[in-house]
């Protein structure tokens, strides 16, 4: 069991299998993952400063859905991808 897997299903509420996270993972380049987490980490910074009378987590869910969409695959693979980028990320800062 990957427990990042599986906490990234309980924070999207989403029941994905770990097979379908690994297929989704590999069908974008790294340097793909890494330009659509950097948009994804600018829209998340933007709109949850700018929510109205949303939640934090309920607006930065619907970005993860909204991008995952986007590229064909679950919210679940995005958060996953997005928490690998802001690791690397922010260790090379």
């Amino acid at each position: 069991m990957n427990m990042q897997y599986e906490m990234a299903k309980v924070v999207t509420k989403n029941q994905i299998s770990d097979e379908e996270i690994n297929n989704e993972l590999a069908l974008l380049s790294q340097k793909e993952w890494d330009e659509q987490c950097a948009m994804l980490d600018k829209m998340m910074k933007e709109h949850v400063e700018n929510r109205k009378d949303k939640l934090a987590d309920e607006v930065m869910l619907q970005d993860l859905i909204n991008v995952g969409a986007a590229n064909n695959v679950s919210e679940t693979t995005m958060w996953i991808a997005y928490l690998k980028w802001l690791d690397v990320e922010y260790s090379s800062r």
